[in-house]
């Protein structure tokens, strides 16, 4: 299989070209384009106490492949994969590369994509396995794999500024499985033919006061869940400061047979924040006040640090961080952050759990695009989590990609 695989991925490197309208099925596939990303990475998670530490070390790959369109039509191949190199077995798999039949850690290739794709009337639409970005249904891509989805997405640009969306999602593939389930089974709902429904919309304001704009986002999985996500964005440059503010808000409700369990809770807050000469400072809050937030497939939630997101029931965030381009100072590509945040919640009653703490560190270069390098970046990070009630850990990570796009006659 995997033999079969590199073939294959030779054969699209030797046939891939830029992509422009084709007049043939050949030329098709002769001006299709081909581009990847390679991918070194080692996650690796000490806990204080009893718990057994996880880490992983593993090269990958992820290859895409699009012909060119022929009347409106095209199609689309990807291919993703994940490597051992050595991991320790004396640690839990973490999630780049998947778990054996015995815990041990196990590498993996998969199909990442394979769809039809139709461009008509400033629509787009696609037929298959797909990476999909939407706030709570997305490729989530923090791992060695992003998530991927199999249905039928449309999205329509007729209206200048306005994006509509809609999809109908059947399966899904999570971080580092090698088979596509039902997206109900995902949701942890069992296995059956419902679908996820999902439509959105996106709209930039005309003004030129400020940069401004606006979205909705209505999900539904039949017996499961119904959400109602907006989110608003209002951006102004003043000076040399760039100013921003970004409120959002999220209602969740189960229904029907409610396959996994009784809730119904919202979420809002709010990011803001202010950049000028290559530092940054953004203030988040969040209050969750009823339920825990629903979010089985990548998720917008107001605050997402390394490893904690504020979604917990009757929760209160906050955070806030410290950021620095080393451009201002001549060293570009290479920049910097620091971010603290807060999590509470009841120390009694049916919401009760541990209050934590969280401190991020990340350092990333990426290789300036005039260097012989360019396409490579390097990012180290390092989390903190202190909790009040539960087992205190440290997450480190390193990733090392190269990303590039081949074409040719």
């Amino acid at each position: 299989m995997r033999f079969l695989n590199l073939v294959t991925m030779l054969v699209l490197i030797m046939t891939s070209s830029i992509a422009y309208s084709a007049d043939t099925l050949a030329e098709a596939f002769s001006k299709g384009t081909l581009k990847g990303e390679l991918r070194t990475f080692y996650f690796e998670r000490d806990f204080d106490e009893a718990t057994t530490d996880r880490a992983d070390f593993a090269v990958g790959s992820l290859l895409y492949y699009k012909t060119a369109p022929l009347h409106g039509i095209s199609a689309g191949l990807a291919f993703a994969s994940s490597n051992d190199l050595g991991s320790d077995e004396d640690k839990n798999v973490y999630g780049l590369l998947a778990t054996g039949d015995d815990g041990d850690h196990e590498s993996y290739t998969r199909m990442q994509e394979y769809y039809i794709q139709g461009e008509w009337f400033d629509t787009v639409v696609k037929y298959g396995a797909q990476e999909i970005n939407t706030p709570f249904m997305n490729k989530h891509d923090i791992r060695m794999s992003p998530k991927t989805y199999k249905g039928l997405s449309l999205v329509n640009n007729s209206v200048n500024g306005l994006t509509l969306s809609g999809y109908y999602i059947t399966e899904f593939m999570g971080w580092n499985d090698d088979e596509f389930m039902s997206i109900s089974e995902s949701a942890g709902a069992g296995d059956d033919d419902s679908a996820l429904l999902v439509g959105g919309i996106k709209y930039q304001l005309p003004v030129s006061v400020v940069k401004a704009s606006v979205a909705g986002w209505q999900y539904y999985l039949e017996d499961v869940f119904q959400s109602t996500y907006f989110e608003g964005s209002v951006g102004k440059k003043i000076g040399d400061y760039n100013l921003h503010i970004t409120p959002s808000y999220l209602t969740q409700k189960s229904q029907g047979d409610e396959l996994v369990g009784d809730f119904d809770t919202t979420q809002y807050g709010f990011n803001a924040g202010v950049a000028a000469y290559g530092l940054s400072l953004t203030g988040f809050y969040a209050r969750t006040p009823d339920d825990g937030v629903f979010a089985p497939w990548g998720d917008g939630k107001v605050i997402i640090q390394q490893i904690i997101a504020a979604g917990r029931a009757d929760e209160d965030a906050y955070a806030v961080k410290l950021g620095y381009n080393f451009g201002a100072l001549g060293l570009r590509g290479l920049d910097a952050y620091v971010f603290y945040g807060m999590y509470d919640t009841p120390e009694s009653g049916a919401a009760a759990s541990s209050d934590i703490d969280e401190t991020d560190f990340s350092l990333q270069y990426k290789f300036d695009e005039d260097s012989y390098l360019k396409g490579f970046s390097v990012r180290v990070r390092y989390a903190i989590i202190d909790q009040d009630t539960a087992e205190d850990y440290n997450d480190f990570r390193v990733y090392i990609k190269y990303s590039f796009a081949l074409s040719g006659k």
